[in-house]
């Protein structure tokens, strides 16, 4: 390597790594010191003549405990929480940005992949909230100036399915808009991705969007599936 070339060198894997490495020790060592003074918040023995009416999840669960609410619990617990963290890992790899180059992810340079990546961590924090401080016994929706020692009496009500028709109109026409619209409104995106990067992308951001759709559907008509499958000795719920 020339001196010339030698000018325009920059050692940055070594900073970095150092910096990085420095910072996990530090953390580690505050956690650690922590330990020592703090209990973990453990429950007593578990009492088999006593049912507690209300067991919440540890909080970095309680989303998936949310969900549990609007979604069965092979969607909930599985399926969805797969698809969004493979989602949430592909966003900025899927949404390239020629010009500025590879690393820059301000939102300037990456407003579409910062974007959908801030809305996925958002909703996701949103359900931990909820369920940490706005659920009392029975999963019930309490505001934080409700007392929680009192229960409330469950919703007289019926929840209501879409009839097998509609729910399979609604999932044609939700998945289409999602498909189509961003085409015809936002076409250099659709130019900048390509077809199977649109795809992918667009696939992962309607199954995202699905969440906060279902909960709507859920507080405002009372929707309990919008498509009920039996096949065969199973039934499958959306």
């Amino acid at each position: 390597m020339t001196p010339k070339e030698q000018d325009y060198t920059v050692k940055h894997l070594r900073d970095s790594v150092g910096i990085e490495f420095l910072a996990g020790l530090i953390f580690t060592f505050i956690i650690m010191v922590w330990s020592l003074f703090m209990d973990a918040p453990l429950k007593e023995l578990a009492n088999p003549a006593d049912t507690p009416i209300d067991e919440r999840a540890p909080w970095y669960f309680i989303g998936l405990q949310e969900m549990l609410i609007f979604f069965d619990p092979w969607l909930a617990g599985v399926i969805i929480p797969s698809i969004l963290l493979v989602g949430l890992i592909l966003v900025p790899f899927i949404d390239p940005n020629k010009e500025t180059g590879i690393g820059r992810y301000t939102f300037r340079d990456r407003p579409v992949a910062v974007s959908v990546f801030g809305f996925g961590f958002a909703m996701w924090y949103t359900l931990i909230i909820i369920g940490q401080f706005f659920r009392g016994p029975a999963r019930m929706f309490y505001w934080p100036w409700e007392d929680k020692t009192v229960l409330k009496e469950m919703p007289v009500s019926e929840m209501v399915n879409f009839h097998i028709a509609g729910g399979f109109a609604f999932f044609i026409l939700y998945i289409g808009a999602c498909m189509v619209l961003p085409q015809v409104i936002f076409k250099n995106f659709y130019k900048t991705l390509g077809v199977v990067r649109y795809y992918i992308f667009m696939s992962l951001f309607a199954i995202m969007l699905l969440i906060p759709i279902k909960i709507f559907l859920r507080y405002v008509f009372d929707v309990k599936y919008i498509l009920s499958l039996q096949i065969f000795n199973t039934t499958l719920n959306f």
